[in-house]
């Protein structure tokens, strides 16, 4: 496992980046602690909802507003 000060690291980030980005994790040592520098996929995005999308009608709301009430909903 090769791993840069982060000074040396500081020195080299553009390739180390760029090694990052093919898949190769890269180590950089600060003291007694080590970091790693991968690449980060980012999740899709949330879809955008026009507004009222998620409303209930009257008659609905009449119905769910007589269910019980649960008193310990996260203890399960």
């Amino acid at each position: 496992m090769k791993t840069y000060s982060v000074t040396d690291a500081k020195a080299r980030l553009g390739p180390l980046a760029d090694l990052a980005l093919k898949k190769s994790p890269i180590y950089i040592r600060r003291g007694l602690r080590i970091l790693q520098l991968v690449e980060v996929t980012l999740p899709e995005p949330i879809a955008h909802f026009p507004e009222g999308h998620f409303a209930v009608g009257n008659e609905r709301a009449e119905y769910l507003n007589t269910l019980p009430i649960d008193p310990a909903p996260f203890d399960r």
